[in-house]
This record gives C-alpha cells, sequence and structure tokens, in this order.
C-alpha cells in the first residue's frame, strides 16, 4: 500500500464568545501515523508558549531540598551497579557519571548524570555538553548486549526539567535495556515489518523520500540522521521525528553517529529556547539488528501552558492514549529548518 498521510477534517460549531456571539467554526483534523496508524488530533490555534517562570527560585528550592548529583553528594548519596554488570560500580566518561536508577523501569536501568553543573539552561545544552552522558548510557548499552543475550530493547530517555517529569533539576539522562519491548516500540517494529512484507521495500527509505519531496515536514539532516517534524505530534506542541537512516541498533552505532545526533538534537533545542520553551522529553529506540527497522526518537517539548501551572498533557493522553497539537506541524517547520541550518 506504501506510504500514507491520512487524514479526516472536522468542524465544531458554537457560538462564540470571542467573536461578539456569532456563529462559528473550529477546524480540526484527525490524522493517522505514517508508519503505526495511531490517531492523533491536530488543531491550528493561535497559541503562544507563555513567558517562562521564575526558574531561579525553583532552581535554589531544589538545592535546599538536596541534589545527590551534585558533586559533594554523589559519592555517598547514589548506588553501585553489582561487578557483574559494570565491574567499576559506576561508568565515567568526563563530567558524566552513569550509576543505578533507584527507580528502574527495566532489567537494566541507569541514570547518566550530564555534568557537575546542578543546572544547565536548555540554551546551553550544547553537543560538548551532552557529549559524555550519552557516550557514558552507550558504553552502558553495548555492555548489557554482551551481558544479556535475552536483552532486546535499548532505550537512551531524558526528562528535562519538571515540565517533562523530571523530579530532579540536575540535568540526567536515562538509559534502559530489558527482554521486553515498550508498546510504542513493539508497534513501530510490527508495523515497519508488516510494510516490508507487503510492499517489499523499507518503510524508512520511503518515508524519508516522500518527506523530502513533500519538504512541508523536512528539517534537514545531520550526517547519515534525518530530521522531520512528526505527522502526528505526541505533544501539545509540535515534535521532532529522528531517524538513523544506516542503523537499527544502538549497540552497532559508532561515536560519530552520536555525535550527529547530538549536533541536530542541539539545533532543535535551540528553536525551543527561542520559542520560550525550557522543558522536553526526549526517547530514541532501537532493539538489536534487524535491517526492516531503524533506529529513531522523538524529541518532545513540553511546557506548562498557563500561568497557573496546568499540565499539557491531559486525560486524551494518559487514558485514551491519544495525543492532540495545537499548532500543525507544517506551520512551525520553517521557522524550525531555518534555526537547524543556522
Amino acid at each position: 500500500m506504501g506510504i500514507s498521510f491520512r487524514k479526516i477534517e472536522a468542524k465544531t460549531r458554537l457560538i462564540n464568545p470571542l467573536k461578539g456571539f456569532i456563529a462559528d467554526e473550529i477546524p480540526l483534523e484527525i490524522r493517522f501515523d505514517p508508519l503505526t496508524g495511531q490517531t492523533g488530533r491536530i488543531f491550528n490555534l493561535q497559541y503562544t508558549p507563555p513567558e517562562r517562570p521564575d526558574l531561579l527560585n525553583m532552581i535554589q528550592r531544589s538545592k535546599d531540598i538536596f541534589c545527590p548529583f551534585c558533586p559533594e553528594a554523589l559519592e555517598t548519596s547514589t548506588p553501585l551497579f553489582p561487578k557483574d554488570v559494570i565491574p567499576e560500580g559506576r561508568i565515567r566518561v568526563g563530567q558524566a557519571s552513569l550509576i543505578p536508577n533507584l527507580l528502574p523501569l527495566d532489567k537494566y536501568a541507569g541514570v547518566s548524570i550530564l555534568s557537575h553543573d546542578h543546572y544547565v539552561a536548555i540554551e546551553d545544552l550544547t553537543i560538548e555538553k551532552m557529549k559524555d552522558a550519552f557516550f557514558a548510557a552507550h558504553t552502558f548499552i553495548k555492555r548489557i548486549m554482551d551481558l544479556d543475550p535475552w536483552a532486546d530493547g535499548f532505550y537512551i530517555q531524558w526528562n528535562y526539567m519538571p515540565p517533562a517529569g523530571s523530579s530532579l533539576i540536575h540535568p540526567h539522562i536515562q538509559v534502559n535495556c530489558g527482554e521486553i519491548l515498550t508498546n510504542q516500540h513493539r508497534i513501530q517494529l510490527e508495523s515497519c515489518r508488516t510494510y516490508d512484507a507487503e510492499n517489499g521495500r523499507s518503510f524508512w527509505q520511503d518515508f524519508i523520500e516522500i518527506e523530502k519531496e513533500c519538504g512541508e515536514r523536512f528539517v534537514g539532516e545531520t550526517g547519515s540522521i534525518c530530521w522531520v517534524m512528526s505527522y502526528v505530534s505526541q505533544s501539545f506542541l509540535p515534535d521532532v521525528w529522528c531517524i538513523f537512516t544506516e542503523q537499527s541498533s544502538l549497540p552497532s552505532v559508532g561515536r560519530e553517529e552520536l555525535m550527529w545526533f547530538l549536533d541536530g538534537l542541539s539545533r532543535i533545542l535551540r528553536y525551543f529556547y527561542t520559542e520560550n520553551i525550557y522543558s522536553f522529553n526526549v526517547s530514541i529506540f532501537s532493539g538489536k539488528e534487524d535491517k526492516r527497522f531503524r533506529i529513531n526518537a522523538k524529541i518532545c517539548p513540553r511546557l506548562l501552558p498557563r500561568p497557573i501551572g496546568n499540565s499539557d498533557q491531559t486525560y486524551f493522553q494518559t487514558i485514551h492514549k491519544e495525543p492532540y497539537s495545537v499548532n500543525p506541524p507544517e506551520a512551525v517547520c520553517g521557522k524550525v529548518r531555518e534555526i537547524f541550518h543556522k
């Protein structure tokens, strides 16, 4: 059947007090993800993220409460890996330290602390600032790959700042490895295998070719890594989809490719900064070698939409598993692309 960018257009009618109680219509789209078929709702609202809150107070409160990731507490307040997993107890690369996660989301779970700094602003998340933590996470993944032949899923994830779900200000990424794939990873894997079986071609190659030709959502490339705005966003504001066009498994990725990823990620974060977005999620999906799959990542902006501090996640996302975005990806792609190529 090939790649399909399917959508259903609809309108809601109402008497609008914002326009003098005249009859009005609000359009919406129900879109179908071209890989998985999962649906999401897209609006085109005049929404601008609010000004950043007073982060200085938040940062100081987090220091006063206690931070186990700061250098003076790290050695005595964080756990060690068993010697049969990580003989050294912790993995250290430059300023980064990778330690066990006390809230393990998988059989093997680590936290990679970016640096000694308690707070790193989003505009300061450069390649140099991020690379040690990602290299440590990659080292952990390769060790687990060698240690456990049953490990099938490998993930690098990031909750940056409290709106994204982080319980600590001190910047850190999480790495999870285990036998059972996450729901989203399993759906991706099944979908690209089905596409290959039905079409005799790679979904990823076809998808990238079409997005480049269309141009509405294509952002750019860093090395062999492709960046596009997601046709169906997983977040309140449009998110970005990153695809490693030549790799299907993180253990096989070289440092050069990780640097290409961090190069693109730093460019996306520069865009977030220009839009007053100071929080985000990242998830990198990877399994074992499979020519039908490609490593891919989602970079989702997160925010508190109004000054009252309400979450950008509602019953629709948390219970119905149905995302919605207040802006279409096509409406913001031009600005993302402009900053990406600066």
